[in-house]
């Protein structure tokens, strides 16, 4: 069943709305006092281990939040295209209530799961 013009145009909300917020959260994970770019540092604030893990997380969380605008930007794209909603490994249709969960899915659940099953990184 594929979506409505309406339905199609409040999922581009969605993903919309998301980008920004995740992109705003980027800029103040990346952005100093000063507005020029990096990352915080924990140096100082606690032992030497401790400094540098926390500055791990601090790293991860950006390149979580970048990938994130990644896979929004590739879902608009695709709305875009009118591929919206077909899966990326089978062809066939994503199920509506699998999009609504996740707007930026790339795969109906079955192929996802192989996928997560062959790609335990990924």
């Amino acid at each position: 069943m594929p979506f409505s013009p309406q339905e199609l145009q409040d999922i581009e909300q969605l993903l919309r709305r998301r980008r920004a917020a995740v992109a705003a959260e980027l800029r103040s994970e990346t952005r100093g006092e000063d507005g020029l770019l990096g990352l915080p540092s924990h140096r100082g604030e606690g032992d030497r281990g401790a400094d540098f893990e926390m500055e791990a997380v601090d790293l991860a969380q950006g390149l979580r939040d970048a990938a994130e605008i990644q896979r929004i930007d590739a879902a608009l794209q695709r709305l875009r295209d009118g591929g919206y909603g077909t899966c990326e490994d089978c062809g066939e249709e994503i199920s509506p209530q699998r999009l609504r969960a996740e707007p930026e899915a790339l795969r109906c659940a079955a192929c996802q799961m192989r996928f997560e099953r062959s790609h335990p990184q990924a």
